[in-house]
């Protein structure tokens, strides 16, 4: 029998169309659709009825639990919070509040629907079926806590003195132990998802760094993020009739995002029918980031401070993760502004009231523009999932769109952000560059914020041999193209990155970018 690779928590459900992820979007469908087409606000009470049309339960205990959760879903969809669990009120009370193209999106981003949460078991090894109750009952012989008991049915492991060491399943011949896991906690980089006292899966808001993988993560999809759809919808709407302008701009993931055959052209003219004026690359922004970052690098390289390093900043939930675990750290940080603000700036130079949609792979850009000077530049955060819907509501055929000019503000180097060790292998050239010598530039990259909190703590240990002078962080999976705003499969999109970055005009920032 050959050998099957095994999949990661990342890896097991993307690129299939689950149940839940089609739940997920026909929601954001019905919201878009509400409000393209002027619903009054007490509509919203229809939404739960339009994505579950039957009247016999097909996921759940009955059709009212489902409808339930869609009702929350619903809040979320509008940018609310979810209601208190078992509160006693009517559950679209307030919906009227997220009619507005204003921001009103609050913290927390990443929300558990505890009515949805099936209350999986916590991480723990458990002995299956394949037990034979064998004589030789090795288990029992290597457990350090005797905490395994062979019955005439097979081994029971005591749970409450496990220490969960593995040298049970190490040693079954049968491999009839196998380790169980929680989705949304083995997804989780910093350990931010433990229970409630009820057994309900509980975010620690103060670990939580809106990565969003527990969202894609979890099979019964129990955890949500808030979205601004509705404030989006709504700014473009203003903007027809005569109010400000809102402008797009798209993270280099994009590529591939809304269907195998639908081109970069396409996609800006989808946007531009939906009602933004124009659409800017924000390759162009990574740019302006590699070369900040690279000046930064030079002046280390030139000091001759060998213990210093510089991580990179454009990920939100690697900065963050970084500055809460590892404080020491935190003035290694980049102090550079991340691509999507840099192309804000360039937005706003041109039209200094317009309001600006960053459009991308990620959740936890929603949670950067709680930052003031951020705020100040990026009005709201869309995801390609978002944008999805949107498109389908508004009954765009793709497929049938003209070709709008080849997008040409990111160099082959901006353009290669999105797939891990895109941005290091940007930086480390184009320093060589400014150094004018292919100077051995060491540096280390991790991608998943587990593997990212290591490495810093391989590096705070000086296990790292060289000490890496660049570190790049990134949270999902594979980069940016593991995000959970993402629709495309993993080997698609990398592939589809990387052919879009081939047809850039330049190969590094500098070559259209002054260095100073």
């Amino acid at each position: 029998m050959p050998e099957l690779k095994r999949l990661n928590i990342f890896e097991k459900m993307r690129g299939l169309h689950t149940d839940i992820m089609e739940i997920r979007r026909k929601t954001l469908i019905e919201i878009a659709k509400m409000i393209l087409e002027d619903k009054p606000p007490e509509y919203v009470e229809m939404i739960p009825y339009n994505v579950i049309q039957r009247d016999v339960p097909t996921y759940r205990d009955s059709v009212f639990a489902e409808r339930a959760i869609i009702r929350e879903r619903v809040r979320l969809g509008f940018g609310l919070d979810l209601q208190e669990f078992g509160k006693h009120s009517p559950v679209l009370f307030d919906v009227h509040e997220a009619f507005t193209d204003k921001k009103i999106i609050k913290k927390p981003i990443v929300n558990v629907i505890k009515i949805g949460c099936e209350r999986c078991p916590t991480d723990s090894f458990m002995v299956s079926n394949l037990c034979r109750a064998c004589i030789a009952h090795p288990c029992t012989l290597v457990c350090p806590k005797n905490c395994i008991e062979k019955k005439d049915s097979g081994a029971v492991i005591d749970q409450d003195l496990c220490i969960k060491c593995g040298r049970c399943a190490q040693v079954c011949p049968y491999n009839a132990i196998i380790y169980r896991e929680r989705p949304c906690s083995a997804a989780c980089g910093v350990n931010a998802i433990g229970s409630d006292q009820y057994g309900f899966a509980d975010i620690d808001q103060e670990k939580c760094v809106s990565c969003g993988q527990c969202i894609v993560s979890c099979p019964f999809g129990a955890i949500g993020e808030k979205s601004e759809i509705v404030q989006i919808l709504l700014a473009l709407k203003n903007s027809k009739k005569g109010g400000k302008s809102v402008y797009a701009e798209i993270a280099p993931s994009f590529t591939g995002q809304l269907g195998d055959n639908v081109s970069p052209g396409k996609i800006v003219t989808a946007l531009k029918k939906l009602g933004f004026k124009e659409v800017f690359e924000v390759a162009y922004g990574a740019d302006v980031d590699v070369l900040h970052i690279s000046h930064e690098l030079c002046e280390i390289i030139k000091s001759g401070n060998r213990k210093r390093f510089i991580g990179t900043s454009c990920c939100p939930s690697w900065a963050m993760a970084a500055k809460k675990n590892f404080p020491e750290f935190r003035d290694n940080i980049s102090k550079s502004s991340t691509p999507m603000v840099e192309t804000a700036k360039k937005i706003k130079i041109m039209d200094k009231d317009s309001v600006i949609v960053f459009i991308g792979p990620c959740i936890s850009k929603k949670h950067e523009c709680f930052d003031e000077e951020v705020a100040e530049l990026v009005d709201y955060i869309m995801t390609f999932e978002e944008l999805s819907a949107l498109v389908i509501a508004e009954g765009i055929e793709l497929q049938s769109l003209p070709e709008e000019k080849t997008l040409c503000e990111g160099s082959k180097s901006g353009r290669s952000f999105p797939v891990a060790g895109g941005v290091a292998s940007a930086i480390i050239a184009q320093t060589q560059r400014m150094l004018k010598e292919n100077f051995e530039i060491p540096f280390s990259s991790a991608d998943t914020l587990a593997a990212c909190l290591k490495l810093l703590k391989d590096v705070k240990s000086g296990k790292l041999k060289p000490a890496p002078l660049l570190i790049e962080g990134m949270a999902c999976p594979f980069g940016c193209i593991g995000g959970p705003g993402t629709m495309s499969t993993l080997i698609k999109a990398k592939k589809s990155v990387s052919d879009f970055a081939q047809k850039a005009e330049y190969d590094l920032p500098s070559d259209y970018i002054s260095e100073s």
